[in-house]
C-alpha cells in the first residue's frame, strides 16, 4: 500500500489512534493505513472498534481494533499492555479521542466538567505518559495531538443562530491546553528522541450540525468557502506521522481552510 509514499511511507510503524471509529479519527486511520502503517484503532466501545477494524481489513489494510476507555486508568493500562504484547512497541500515538458534550457558561456544572476533563485532559495526559514510558525504552517516538481552531481563538457568536446554546466554555480550554501540552512534551522529551506536534482542525462537513444557517455562515467566514472533507486531513496526518517531519517538534499545524488567517 505504501510503494509510492517514499519518505512519507509508514511501513513498519505501529500507530495508535484513539477515537478512531468516527469523525476525523476514522480518516486518520484510513490515511495511516494507506501509507503502510500498522494501525491500532481504539474506541470506548470495543465492539465498534472491532467492526471498524474489520472494515479496513476487508480493504487490505493492517488495522486492529481495541476497546479503551480514556477515563479509566485500568483501561488505559490494559490497552497499552495489550498493544505492547501484540506488537512490541508503539511508534506513533495520535491523541484524538474526546467526549463530545460542550457546555455554555450558564449550563456548566461541576459534575459535567469532571466528566469531560477526565477524558479530554486528564485521560489524554495519563495515556500519553504510559505510552511515553514505552517509547523511552527505544529512545524514539512520535506523539500527535489533535487540536482545534477553537483552541487558538474564541468562537464567533455570529455564525450561530442560537449562540447561547452553541458557544462552549469547556472545549476551548481543552483544545488550547492540548496545544500547550504539545510544546511542553516537545521540549521535555526531545532528549529521548521523542517528538510531539499538534494538528489543529476546523469543522468537518460530514459531522457538522444539520443547521443550514450555521453551515452557510461557517462557509462564508472561511476563506476557502467550505468545511473540510475527510481527504483534507490525510496528507497532514501522514506528514506528521512519517519521517518527512523528522525535524519538526512542538509545532501546531493548522488545517482550517484559512479560518484562523483573518
Amino acid at each position: 500500500m505504501d510503494d509510492n509514499y517514499g519518505i512519507f511511507s509508514l511501513k513498519g510503524k505501529v500507530i495508535a489512534v484513539t477515537g478512531g471509529t468516527r469523525r476525523y479519527g476514522y480518516h486518520f486511520c484510513e490515511a495511516l493505513a494507506e501509507a503502510g502503517g500498522t494501525v491500532i484503532l481504539t474506541s470506548r466501545d470495543g465492539k465498534r472498534a472491532g467492526e471498524a477494524a474489520s472494515g479496513f481489513k476487508d480493504r487490505g489494510f493492517n488495522v486492529k481494533g481495541y476497546g479503551m476507555d480514556q477515563s479509566d486508568d485500568n483501561s488505559i493500562e490494559e490497552f497499552v499492555s495489550s498493544v505492547i504484547s501484540d506488537y512490541g512497541r508503539i511508534d506513533v500515538l495520535v491523541n484524538n479521542a474526546r467526549t463530545v458534550p460542550r457546555m455554555h457558561l450558564s449550563e456548566i456544572t461541576r459534575e459535567e466538567l469532571d466528566k469531560v476533563f477526565t477524558v479530554n485532559s486528564v485521560g489524554l495526559i495519563l495515556l500519553t505518559r504510559r505510552v511515553v514510558d514505552e517509547m523511552k525504552k527505544y529512545v524514539k517516538g512520535n506523539i500527535i495531538n489533535i487540536g482545534s481552531i477553537y483552541g487558538m481563538g474564541g468562537q464567533d457568536p455570529g455564525i450561530y443562530e442560537q449562540p447561547d446554546k452553541n458557544l462552549s466554555m469547556d472545549y476551548p480550554i481543552q483544545k488550547g491546553g492540548v496545544i500547550a501540552l504539545t510544546r511542553q512534551l516537545a521540549t521535555t522529551l526531545a532528549q529521548y528522541n521523542i517528538r510531539a506536534n499538534c494538528l489543529s482542525l476546523g469543522g468537518l462537513s460530514e459531522t457538522a450540525p444539520a443547521d443550514p444557517v450555521f453551515l452557510e455562515r461557517y462557509c462564508k467566514r472561511t476563506p476557502m468557502g467550505r468545511m473540510a472533507v475527510g481527504s483534507d486531513v490525510k496528507g497532514p496526518i501522514i506528514f506528521l506521522a512519517s519521517d518527512a517531519s523528522a525535524y519538526m517538534t512542538g509545532v501546531n499545524m493548522v488545517v482550517d481552510g484559512g479560518w484562523t488567517a483573518w
